[in-house]
């Protein structure tokens, strides 16, 4: 055989020789090359956080857990109440307040709004609701009964006891906020009658917070007739529901928290 054929299979078969007994290492994958030329290590995969649970149409991320299942209620809408009062209103209100002596409650009412199950209102002859403004403030309204402090068509207070208790609920768990006082009479009697009257309980209340120590940045008050009742004042057979009635007469307390 020619040489320099006889040269090219020798040299075929000693490569073949050599590290024939160790496999074959796999070539390392280069590693990445930051701007300033150094290497670093392979960014690892990125964590994918577990989507939440879908709102409704139109829904926004709710702020508070008011039915307590560890998730914030997501708000449908927001309602106008009257006076300057626009609230952001939950999907599903889970721990709405319960009406008064089984009466029926308005469309749409006030009163539907979540309550507070574990505020002390021992002294104080209503309740508490609980909501957020359109801007996501906390607002806290206290309702109480008007024919606990005043007598049929009169503005002076009788007994102050639910306004005391009222203050020192302000104070110790509320205290720094914008209150409005607002005033409402049950739909019977004129328009001409009521909503004065109304207005001069509300400035009643507002006197009366401001002249005993309620710790508050700023107190008003508004009377609003009987245009934003609480419940039906007839009952489903056409007469009349006194209890309806009562329940409609009330003060509220609106308070407006700082932002935390």
């Amino acid at each position: 055989m020619p040489l320099a054929l006889a040269t090219a299979v020798l040299t075929l078969v000693a490569a073949g020789c050599t590290g024939s007994d160790s496999p074959t290492t796999p070539t390392a994958a280069p590693s990445n090359t930051s701007a300033t030329g150094s290497t670093t290590d392979a960014a690892p995969p990125a964590v994918t956080e577990s989507a939440s649970p879908s709102l409704p149409p139109g829904a926004r991320p709710g702020l508070d857990d008011y039915d307590g299942d560890g998730e914030p209620d997501p708000t449908c809408t927001t309602q106008d109440f009257g006076a300057g009062l626009v609230l952001r209103i939950p999907c599903q209100i889970g721990t709405a307040n319960t009406p008064e002596n089984g009466t029926r409650l308005v469309k749409n009412s006030l009163y539907r709004l979540p309550g507070a199950t574990d505020v002390d209102l021992t002294g104080i002859s209503g309740g508490l609701l609980l909501a957020r403004d359109v801007a996501g403030a906390k607002v806290v309204i206290v309702v109480f009964n008007s024919d606990a402090l005043f007598e049929t068509g009169s503005n002076a207070i009788g007994s102050t006891d639910t306004l005391d208790a009222t203050i020192r609920l302000i104070n110790s768990h509320y205290a720094g906020g914008a209150i409005q006082v607002r005033g409402h009479t049950d739909a019977t009697g004129s328009a001409a009658v009521n909503q004065p009257l109304s207005v001069r309980r509300a400035a009643t209340v507002r006197d009366y917070l401001t002249g005993h120590g309620t710790r508050a940045s700023s107190v008003s008050s508004v009377g609003l007739g009987s245009s934003q009742p609480f419940a039906e004042e007839t009952n489903p057979d056409g007469s009349s529901s006194p209890d309806g009635q009562r329940f409609n007469r009330r003060v509220e307390i609106v308070i407006r928290l700082p932002a935390a």
